[in-house]
């Protein structure tokens, strides 16, 4: 699983949020510098960045909600909070 402790806890950053968006009612997050879009797979991804569910529970929860392997889900899901974190939209915890 590229680069992340599969026991570390994903959360929304403190200065971001996440809300429907007014026009179409699908969840973005909005951060000081503007808004993100986030697709299906995003949204179910940060619905879970809680702080208290740890990576892998996040994984194993995903493989059995889109029939798929963990391995794979583990995948995807790095991949995608890699991509917030670099963005400073989630952090970690251990």
């Amino acid at each position: 699983m590229n680069s992340l402790d599969r026991r570390q806890r994903a959360a929304l950053a403190p200065a971001e949020r996440k809300e429907p968006d007014r026009t179409t009612g699908e969840t973005v997050m909005l951060f000081p510098e503007g808004v993100l879009i986030l697709n299906e797979t995003a949204r179910e991804i940060v619905a879970r960045c809680d702080g208290k569910t740890t990576v892998a529970e996040i994984a194993v929860a995903l493989a059995a909600e889109y029939d798929t392997s963990v391995a794979e889900s583990e995948n995807d899901l790095a991949e995608c909070l890699i991509d917030l974190q670099s963005k400073k939209l989630i952090v970690f915890a251990a």
